[in-house]
């Protein structure tokens, strides 16, 4: 039998809501690969000019979305540095957590749920970076695909089974990759790899 699908809670935001501001997005991108405070994100020039008039005004916008993510649950706190009678947080994003498919299936539904939500986040928001600065296209063997399709139980188990051999191999050229770096001294450049496989929803709990 296959397991229960959990129904979709009427008027539930969507879970692209968190990303509503694009400098939203900008912060998941860089703290999803690198934690950072709010005032480490001004300094370094992430947030655009147009949305300020000075420093201040730039770092209060930044704290406020820097706070919007962590409540939807995309960023956590790490640390907290005394500056001048103030408290610095560090955030680092929630999506960087793995967990094993016995821990993922032991986890309750509704963290389950929570933690796809802070992983599908932080890949649109990479996305959504790579699109706008041009880099996503710049290369032409970049790959993008996905299908939609009816499925049954064994060919679940088996595409399920393919996507895990491929993350396997993926983590080996990764590893493989960052140890040539090391020897070259060489610093590489970023580079993002997702993959989903997911059920979908009947078409009346789509819209």
């Amino acid at each position: 039998m296959p397991p229960a699908t959990p129904q979709t809670k009427d008027g539930e935001p969507s879970l692209c809501q968190a990303l509503k501001h694009p400098i939203r997005a900008r912060i998941l991108e860089v703290v999803n690969e690198t934690p950072m405070s709010p005032s480490q994100f001004v300094r370094q020039g992430l947030v655009p000019n147009q949305y300020f008039e000075n420093y201040q005004q730039a770092l209060s916008l930044a704290s406020y979305h820097f706070r919007g993510l962590e409540k939807e649950g995309c960023l956590a706190i790490i640390e907290t540095h005394a500056r001048r009678g103030a408290a610095e947080h560090v955030y680092q994003g929630a999506s960087r957590v793995f967990f094993s498919d016995e821990e993922f299936e032991a986890m309750p539904f509704d963290d389950r749920k929570g933690l796809s939500k802070a992983s599908f986040q932080g890949v649109v928001a990479r996305t959504d970076g790579a699109i706008r600065s041009g880099t996503f296209d710049a290369r032409s063997d970049r790959h993008l695909t996905w299908r939609a399709f009816k499925c049954d139980e064994e060919g679940w188990g088996e595409i399920t089974g393919i996507l895990a051999d491929t993350f396997y191999r993926l983590e080996a050229a990764r590893t493989a990759a960052e140890n040539r770096l090391r020897e070259e001294g060489s610093a590489g450049f970023p580079a993002t790899f997702a993959m989903l496989g997911f059920e979908s929803p009947p078409i009346k709990l789509r819209y």
